[in-house]
């Protein structure tokens, strides 16, 4: 997304949804900076997943064998990133 700031434009198409405005965007990056940085404390701290899950608001995760792939969340993402050995 930093790069997608850079870019020298006032909108921007996405592959799905509305037209952004560089304000959305930029608003979006600082969103998902704090979330990050917020994962990663409570991380530090030794919570678990589930912990994370719920102090940042993310519903449960989907019960396996429903319809569709079941994507991992940007908590979970960010959780296996933190804690990989």
């Amino acid at each position: 997304m930093k790069g997608i700031v850079a870019l020298n434009a006032d909108q921007f198409v996405p592959g799905h949804g509305n037209l952004q405005t560089k304000a959305d965007i930029e608003s979006r990056l600082t969103a998902v900076q704090e979330k990050r940085n917020k994962i990663a404390a409570m991380v530090k701290e030794g919570k678990s997943l589930d912990e994370i899950r719920q102090a940042v608001g993310d519903a449960s995760p989907p019960a396996p064998g429903g319809r569709g792939p079941n994507f991992p969340s940007f908590t979970q993402v960010v959780y296996q990133e933190l804690t990989k050995k």
